[in-house]
């Protein structure tokens, strides 16, 4: 089990811990099969407290919790933070889910608004790892590939990053969640051609951002 499998399950006893605190969890018959229920099925169980329903969506979704909040701040305990918070949301107020939507999208807007609202109360200070300077740090135990690849990945996040909100949500869903258009647009709400036109838009702002980062590191080194 690697780092990140340790730390998303962490989340689960941390949620649960703390609604037993306040108010006790829900019995469940002994022999239910949680693994065979639907989202809709198990969410239900978990708007009563039931902790085995929880652990069972817990396991399907932690990984890609942690992973795109990742994406929006990229820094390894700040993506823990925010999958803690997202999965103590569920357990919390799983009453709230409306089944107007499939639960996936449900947690995939709690995971994008809870990414959002860290950085925009961090934003001076929490990005633990500076992805501009990362473009200037020497891996000394790697060779020269290695090296360029790491520098080449640090402006590309960084461009990312200086996408607008909405662009940068987007191009997330679609390029590393893989989500169609028709599932992006009801995560965030708008439709489908708004979709299409900020997708559109980010790659040509993550095109532009590359080149100025990149004429900014030539002027750099000619210092």
């Amino acid at each position: 089990m690697d780092a990140a499998e340790i730390a998303v399950k962490q989340t689960a006893e941390i949620a649960v811990n703390k609604t037993q605190r306040e108010g006790g969890a829900f019995a469940p018959p002994a022999c239910m099969d949680y693994s065979s229920l639907s989202d809709s099925q198990l969410i239900v169980l978990v708007s009563n407290q039931d902790n085995k329903a929880f652990k069972e969506l817990f396991d399907r979704y932690s990984r890609m919790v942690f992973n795109l909040s990742y994406s929006y701040v990229t820094e390894f305990h700040a993506a823990e933070d925010i999958s803690q918070e997202v999965f103590l949301t569920i357990f919390t107020k799983g009453a709230e889910f409306k089944f107007k939507s499939s639960f996936s999208t449900w947690i995939y807007r709690i995971t994008v608004n809870a990414s959002i609202s860290y950085l925009r109360k961090h934003k001076k200070d929490a990005r633990l790892t500076n992805l501009e300077d990362a473009a200037d740090v020497e891996d000394e135990g790697s060779d020269k590939q290695k090296e360029r690849d790491s520098k080449r990945e640090a402006l590309a996040l960084k461009a990312l990053d200086m996408l607008p909100e909405n662009q940068k949500t987007a191009f997330i869903l679609s390029q590393k969640e893989s989500l169609k258009y028709k599932e992006i647009a009801s995560i965030m709400n708008v439709s489908e051609k708004a979709v299409e036109s900020m997708i559109y838009r980010a790659r040509e702002n993550i095109k532009n951002n590359l080149k100025k980062l990149q004429s900014k590191k030539i002027s750099k080194e000619r210092e």
